[in-house]
């Protein structure tokens, strides 16, 4: 980029104009969840959405249009200066995909460390393969740690009628990913298999608690691609810690939180 009194100008500006544009991207992800949260839960108890999922629908499209403006302003100023940025648009574009990533991931990680139910779980894991990767169908299975089998305990896409029980630790790509003993990572076996595009192990820590079998994509996504390693990866990792936790906070015991007791754990 030019270093001349202008160009230093430009860039600032950039710069400021990027963060800002950037800060409302992530706010706008935040809301889209939480309201698709709010509409499943209302669905779920046999209520409509009513009138305040309209209000907050037409707010969301005001500023979906807001960005979409702003974006193009971004690319007009590319283009004023691309030929003596050398390449300003590709990093524009760059740019703007990384943080499109990185809001989804973050967004993603402060769900998962929220829930407090299995279902919470299972509704976050659900608003990621559907919305940030575009999976249209896929299977979360279990594990029965006592019977040593992997049960299907949601689908997405389909009914669960026809699924069985996998036996531990299983055959094949099947045994190449819950033999993993850590959660799923780019470069690991994707445990792909005829009519499964992958097998996502969701683990805590060293603990295999249970998998995704991943099925089809929505209509509009031809394949799974790098750049879906990164949420990939956080699905296999806190979806995992999220259900264990989840189970040991429903089998926990209340218990007051005590100074003396607290002083041991820390060994104070």
């Amino acid at each position: 980029m030019t270093h001349d009194g202008s160009g230093h100008t430009l860039e600032a500006q950039t710069q400021a104009f990027l963060r800002e544009f950037f800060a409302k991207g992530e706010q706008l992800v935040r809301e889209l969840i939480e309201e698709n949260d709010r509409l499943r839960l209302t669905l779920a108890a046999g209520g409509a959405p009513g009138t305040d999922s309209a209000v907050t629908i037409e707010r969301l499209a005001r500023q979906i249009e807001v960005l979409e403006a702003e974006c193009a302003e971004l690319r007009r100023v590319a283009a004023g200066v691309q030929d003596r940025g050398g390449g300003f648009r590709d990093r524009l574009d760059e740019l703007e995909r990384e943080h499109y990533r990185l809001a989804s991931m973050y967004v993603a990680g402060s769900q998962f460390h929220l829930a407090t139910t299995i279902e919470d779980v299972l509704r976050t894991l659900t608003e990621i393969l559907l919305n940030f990767v575009g999976v249209g169908r896929f299977t979360v299975y279990v594990v029965d740690e006592e019977r040593q089998t992997l049960f299907p305990l949601m689908r997405e896409g389909e009914g669960l009628a026809e699924l069985e029980e996998l036996a531990l630790p299983g055959d094949g790509p099947l045994a190449a990913v819950t033999n993993l003993g850590r959660p799923w990572h780019p470069g690991a076996p994707r445990g792909d298999a005829p009519g499964l595009l992958m097998q996502l192990p969701l683990c805590s820590g060293t603990r295999l608690v249970g998998l995704v079998r991943i099925e089809r994509l929505l209509p509009q996504k031809p394949e799974l691609v790098d750049a879906d390693g990164g949420l990939l990866e956080l699905v296999s990792e806190h979806a995992g810690v999220g259900i264990e936790t989840a189970w040991i906070r429903a089998h926990a015991r209340e218990v007051p939180l005590q100074r003396a007791a607290l002083e041991r754990l820390v060994g104070t």
